[in-house]
């Protein structure tokens, strides 16, 4: 690193050494802005991805008759997989189907112990490919084999869905921006304050005929470090809560609080990155008119 370049972030060191309450305000309202941050883009990708697996999922089930049994579910598995528009199938048995449903009701699970008898019937999941729908004609084939009891379809309340979907992505990206600008004024206001307890100082300063960019840099690094320690102490934040909340509980549709709780590996550079940004441009916003040395002076 250059002279030139060490002088700031030295000056900042001292600067932030000097005032060790003002760092304490000054971080950890930084830290609670982007854990609020990082807990909405977590949620918003787990969200999205347990989504991504339901909307991919079967879009038929076959449901076979009890006397049909499993060598004919395979060899139906296999016909239908020929059919158009029909991108894979698998033979579902009851024991497998009972085991996927105790998973689904989590701690609930062991109100299915004392059954004596698998009540599920034995399927045949079918994923249509993408963009083709489920025809009735296509049910009506299928409902015409031997062995074949059920054909149930999940596809009017996926497409529900997966419109549903379409129209909160856009709510999404409107609110994390509003979170971001959130970030940003909360440490324009951090540096404001940083200013206003050192004016005396820079008064002084400009009075000798130091430059705007000699006062105005070391406020802009003191933000991007307040910024990266907060993304440290938001990301150990959200690691300890999202452990301390996750749980294998079921939630409707399939879904698992642990899953949607789950902490992405990504998240710590997310917020880093986020927060050098935010601080950039949130430094500049607060030494924008507070360090102008005509009104100093």
């Amino acid at each position: 690193m250059s002279r030139v370049g060490r002088r700031p972030l030295s000056r900042a060191w001292r600067q932030m050494g000097e005032d060790m309450w003002l760092q304490a305000v000054a971080v950890s309202t930084l830290t609670v802005a982007l854990a609020i941050m990082g807990a909405y883009l977590t949620l918003c990708l787990n969200l999205d991805t347990a989504a991504s697996r339901l909307l991919t999922g079967p879009t038929l089930l076959v449901v076979l008759s009890p006397t049909a049994g499993a060598e004919r579910g395979r060899e139906l598995a296999l016909e239908m997989s020929k059919l158009p528009g029909v991108a894979s199938t698998r033979y579902v048995g009851k024991e497998e189907a009972l085991v996927r449903f105790k998973r689904q009701l989590g701690p609930q699970a062991s109100l299915l112990d004392d059954l004596e008898v698998n009540p599920l019937p034995d399927g045949v999941e079918l994923v249509l490919m993408p963009g083709v729908t489920a025809r009735p004609e296509l049910s009506a084939h299928i409902k015409e084999q031997v062995g074949v009891s059920e054909v149930v379809s999940g596809r009017p309340w996926l497409k529900r869905l997966e419109r549903a979907l379409a129209a909160g992505g856009d709510l999404a990206v409107a609110l994390g921006i509003l979170l971001f600008l959130g970030v940003v004024l909360v440490a324009s206001n951090t540096v404001r304050l940083a200013v206003h307890v050192r004016r005396r100082e820079l008064e002084l300063m400009a009075l000798v005929g130091a430059s705007p960019s000699y006062m105005r840099l070391p406020y802009l690094v003191e933000a991007v470090l307040q910024g990266l320690m907060a993304a440290i102490l938001a990301s150990l934040l959200l690691w300890g809560l999202f452990n301390l909340l996750a749980a294998p509980a079921a939630l409707p549709l399939g879904l698992r609080l642990v899953e949607l709780l789950a902490f992405p590996p990504f998240l710590p550079l997310a917020l880093a990155g986020l927060a050098v940004l935010a601080g950039v441009l949130g430094g500049f916003l607060g030494v924008g008119r507070s360090l102008r040395p005509r009104e100093m002076v």
